[in-house]
């Protein structure tokens, strides 16, 4: 069974647009009033670069709320398809488990599905309860009477 991808021609695939917009204009916005801060008013320094971007960053939530809905949009459409790609695998893979469990002979058994043979591993074949005494702890936390 082959799998094939195709690619889907969405609005997703044109989204890288609108989010190197989104980023591009975010920076100019920020260093602006970065500009602002620093060279018209006595705010200089660190000081300056951290008022700008908190004072960009409340800006744009007003200024570039309608590119930032299409960037997001686009971004989810992009992590949507990656989504649906993974699913379309995985369902693949599970119909050629199924179809490779189906055609082997009953006979055929992998390594962890064997039984051991108390000959060969005795000491796997004991239990937890059998290896360590018991403890009056041990008896109320499981509840039994030994």
């Amino acid at each position: 069974m082959s799998v094939t991808y195709r690619w889907r021609v969405t609005e997703s695939n044109h989204g890288w647009k609108s989010t190197l917009i989104y980023t591009v204009l975010r920076i100019v916005l920020w260093l602006a009033l970065w500009a602002i801060l620093e060279f018209l008013t006595p705010i200089k320094g660190l000081m300056a670069l951290v008022l700008s971007l908190l004072i960009s960053s409340a800006v744009s939530i007003i200024l570039l709320d309608r590119l930032r809905d299409s960037m997001s949009v686009s971004v989810g459409g992009f992590f949507r398809g990656i989504n649906e790609r993974i699913e379309h695998s995985a369902t693949a893979e599970e119909a050629w488990d199924r179809e490779s469990s189906a055609g082997s002979a009953p006979g055929e058994q992998g390594a962890s599905e064997q039984s051991v043979d108390e000959h060969e591993h005795p000491r796997l074949l004991e239990s937890d309860d059998e290896l360590r005494p018991a403890s009056a702890a041990d008896d109320e936390a499981h509840g039994s009477d030994r």
